[in-house]
């Protein structure tokens, strides 16, 4: 897939200023604040693995293409959200394989585990924008 797959039902977007910085934390604080807002008493971990996507994404365009520029969210019908990176780099990301001696390079593996899907596509600006969607089940119910 090159594409997010599913039609947003909300949509919210953080830019960065250009410069140094990576914009992580912020955009890991924006993350937060949206599922909560959208997803209320969804179970927590599930708010926590999306976020933990979202910082992988992040952190892929900080460390490999300058940064990223923007973070996109979109709700998602069935308990969805999409994780949209754009940066300016056209390197395409790509799983690496395991190695116990390097202690990186494992971020994309993480999304690839947790994500429902993920896939990259160029941008009209020259750069790509690498997506997730991630599926934020509701809290389970114990019985009895």
């Amino acid at each position: 897939m090159t594409t997010p797959p599913a039609v947003p039902v909300l949509r919210c977007r953080l830019a960065f200023p250009a410069g140094p910085g990576s914009g992580v934390e912020k955009g890991i604080a924006f993350t937060r604040l949206a599922l909560a807002d959208w997803f209320p008493g969804v179970d927590r971990r599930a708010v926590w693995e999306a976020v933990l996507v979202t910082a992988e994404l992040l952190a892929n365009a900080a460390t490999h293409a300058g940064g990223p520029l923007t973070l996109d969210l979109y709700r998602i019908p069935e308990n969805r959200v999409g994780i949209a990176v754009s940066d300016t780099s056209t390197d395409r990301p790509q799983l690496q394989p395991l190695s116990p001696h390097t202690p990186g390079g494992h971020g994309l593996r993480i999304v690839d585990r947790l994500a429902r899907a993920w896939g990259s596509s160029p941008t009209t600006t020259g750069g790509k924008t690498v997506w997730a969607e991630y599926d934020l089940a509701p809290p389970a119910r114990g019985g009895g």
